[in-house]
């Protein structure tokens, strides 16, 4: 990869980007439109509904993922704080909007850098690989893109530069025009990590094919963009791991939040009550096993039909569970946020750090979560549910501090409640089917014969 030091002379890329960018004045396009309005015969509605299925691709072609989704309108209208970018738009969703026009500019410039970094790069190459890859692109999308063909290439081309150019500067500690504007490079991170500012992956890995076609230096520039994916503060803040992602998972990401997702995946398909390297436990021994947690006399047969097959969604909050003598503890030494053990009437959980970054990329994690079937347990949306059921007013959180589980730094208690509140529901689970479903069932068992025992 080369150096960026100086920048030459880029005169003449500059105006073939003029060219590019280059858009008639909107009083002019606005009579135009109206112009064309006026002249257009109106369409029966069999023929108009018609002509926009014959626009679909066709069923025999292949399917193409939906890369990017909408947040769906009321977990939106609760709290659009956390789903909508203060920075930069990414990708169509926000384009235009008066707030983000700043950086548009700022994408001209990285777009300049970008090419005199590898001046044999063609910008007039760039521009026609990413016109081949307009369709493909439009069907990642969960809305039909009002943008012609012109900005849609466009905005594929200056965001996937934007994206690289940030990375190898903000690694490279080079100099950059916003560098020192310390809230436009945080609000940079948070906003490339929404659910709904994104743009396929394969568009960046095109970019990269096109500016190192030497196999090694492709490599090298993707693994500095899993680095500065890898900078984002949510997982440092976790667990102070380095990210780390293999090379079929870059293949397979559909966009940069799904890579940033692959890494928190969990190896495991659900909590296990037993080591991981044990074989799958017979019901007999899931049943042992969860008795012991307890060490109360062994159940009838009905307690071990609740145990091992009733799904269970709701139990008792943090300061419930304290009162039952169960003892919540903080998992100092994991390196992994759902590395969660329930022993001998012990919750063990890593400590979860909230900040008003972090709460936005964890949410957008478990939107991501909630609009794509790759993992049907989904361990995030789960391990919401569970902070949920923890967190039901501002005592629990009270509570969670002081077990050492959870730090925020909200003003009240019950801001940070509203959070969990909020997350859960953004959450749509079966009970009886998600990551921690058993550690569900084995918490609420053990609360429930603590209370029966207290009775007697």
């Amino acid at each position: 990869m080369n150096n960026h030091t100086d920048t030459p002379d880029v005169t003449v890329i500059e105006e073939v980007l003029k060219q590019i960018v280059h858009e008639e004045p909107e009083e002019n396009t606005i009579k135009a439109t109206e112009n064309k309005e006026q002249t257009r015969p109106k369409l029966s509605l069999e023929y108009s509904l018609k002509q926009r299925i014959d626009k679909l691709p066709e069923k025999g072609d292949k399917m193409v993922p939906l890369a990017i989704s909408r947040i769906p309108a009321n977990v939106r209208w609760q709290n659009r704080i956390f789903y909508e970018p203060e920075v930069v738009s990414i990708g169509p969703f926000y384009r235009g909007r008066e707030s983000l026009r700043a950086m548009e500019e700022q994408k001209i410039y990285l777009l300049r850098d970008f090419l005199a970094r590898y001046p044999e790069t063609d910008i007039k190459v760039l521009v026609k690989e990413m016109r081949q890859l307009e369709d493909r692109a439009r069907q990642c999308y969960a809305e039909s893109i009002n943008l012609d063909s012109r900005e849609f290439v466009k905005m594929l081309l200056l965001d996937g530069c934007f994206i690289l150019e940030n990375a190898i500067k903000w690694l490279n500690n080079e100099p950059d025009r916003l560098k020192h504007v310390r809230w436009t490079t945080e609000g940079i991170f948070r906003d490339l990590f929404l659910v709904e500012n994104q743009i396929p992956f394969f568009v960046i890995t095109k970019l990269i094919s096109l500016i190192q076609p030497d196999g090694k230096n492709s490599t090298d520039l993707l693994d500095l963009l899993v680095k500065f994916i890898g900078a984002n503060k949510f997982l440092g803040t976790i667990s102070g791991a380095s990210i780390l992602v293999e090379t079929s998972s870059l293949c397979e990401a559909r966009n940069l939040l799904h890579l940033y997702y692959q890494h928190f995946m969990p190896k495991s398909t659900s909590y296990q009550s037993t080591p991981a390297h044990s074989p799958v436990p017979s019901s007999r021994r899931r049943l042992f096993s969860s008795l012991k947690l307890c060490i109360y006399p062994q159940p009838n047969k009905g307690d071990a039909k609740q145990i091992n097959e009733e799904p269970v969604y709701v139990f008792p909050c943090a300061t419930e569970l304290l009162k039952s003598g169960i003892i919540l503890k903080p998992k100092k030494s994991s390196t992994d946020l759902l590395d969660i053990t329930f022993q001998d009437g012990v919750l063990e959980m890593p400590p979860l750090y909230l900040d008003p970054h972090t709460k936005v990329t964890f949410l957008n994690i478990v939107a991501f979560e909630q609009s794509n079937g790759e993992n049907e347990f989904l361990p995030f949306s789960s391990y919401v549910a569970l902070m949920e059921n923890l967190v039901k007013r501002s005592k629990d959180v009270v509570a969670l501090r002081q077990c050492g589980i959870i730090y925020t730094f909200d003003p009240s208690e019950r801001e940070a409640a509203r959070f969990f509140n909020h997350a859960g529901h953004v959450v749509v689970l079966d009970p009886s089917n998600h990551y921690f479903a058993n550690l569900f069932r084995e918490i609420k068992f053990c609360y429930d014969t603590r209370q029966s025992k207290f009775k007697k």
